[in-house]
């Protein structure tokens, strides 16, 4: 399986792997400064049972970085544009924080087009969040304090990961190399400034009453010990979300499907195939 550059219907190019075949579709959509990679642990499971896509979201891997708000609208645009160009018409969504969070946003206007999704700690179900997420929203020193030097990346992958085992080499380098791409700051940088501020995670009353209005099955997956967004926002989620399952993985940080991939892909193959009864 090879990941290309394709452009999108929005004027932008990104990095797309799809496994191809005629089952049903499922989307991988990556969290902050992540990329395809960091799927690789559960997607070729997934790949048995399901079309699998997984591509960089803007601003991160080897997609475009554009001059832009690198807001939430900003980022379902591009998951649409991907969508359309890949003339896919309905599919399950899985993503992982900021990417579990785009779905949430994408559903506003998009609902017909998922089938089921996989959130995998999103923020917006709670406003806490650890003090490191918070230091870029700070006058004056913030830009600096929160760019994705090689310093800052390890220690943010320190952060996510429960496991310090689980932050590999491979994984160290995946970061530190597309941190290196102009316009890595401002697209890192933007996009946490977006999210997070000096009191934690921004706009959670438009992101709840989204999350009220998810009429499709959603599974929640947090890990135990995530210091990003604590465990209890699953809690909310459970009650916000209409139709919703929650899986709680132990020994697990932020990043369920890196850190505990075989757990994880059982999970998503259980509940995405539910439906069809298989």
């Amino acid at each position: 399986m090879t990941a290309v550059r394709i452009p999108l219907t929005n004027g932008l190019t990104t990095r797309v792997l799809d496994t191809g075949g005629d089952r049903r579709t499922l989307v991988l959509v990556h969290g902050l400064a992540n990329s395809i990679e960091i799927w690789s642990r559960v997607l070729p499971r997934l790949a048995r049972r399901f079309r699998v896509v997984a591509f960089d979201l803007p601003g991160f891997g080897e997609a475009d970085r554009p001059v832009a708000a690198y807001d939430s609208a900003f980022f379902v645009e591009h998951l649409k544009a991907l969508l359309d160009t890949m003339a896919i018409r309905r599919a399950h969504l899985v993503g992982s924080s900021l990417g579990a969070g785009v779905i949430v946003r994408f559903s506003e206007r998009n609902l017909d087009r998922i089938d089921r999704a996989v959130l995998a700690a999103p923020g917006g179900f709670g406003r806490e969040t650890h003090p490191l997420m918070r230091f870029p929203a700070l006058p004056v020193v913030g830009d600096w304090l929160g760019r994705p030097t090689p310093a800052n990346n390890r220690l943010t992958l320190g952060l996510a990961i429960h496991d310090q085992r689980h932050v590999t080499p491979e994984l160290v380098e995946w970061t530190n190399r597309y941190a290196r791409i102009p316009g890595s700051e401002r697209s890192f940088v933007r996009t946490l400034q977006t999210g997070v501020g000096l009191s934690g995670v921004r706009e959670r009353d438009s992101f709840e009453a989204l999350a009220r209005r998810f009429e499709r099955p959603a599974l929640v997956v947090w890990g135990r010990q995530d210091r990003v967004f604590p465990v209890r926002h699953s809690d909310r989620a459970v009650t916000l979300l209409p139709m919703c399952e929650r899986i709680l993985l132990d020994h697990c940080g932020h990043y369920p499907h890196w850190e505990q991939p075989d757990a994880f892909a059982a999970a998503v193959e259980r509940f995405l195939l539910e439906e069809a009864g298989t």
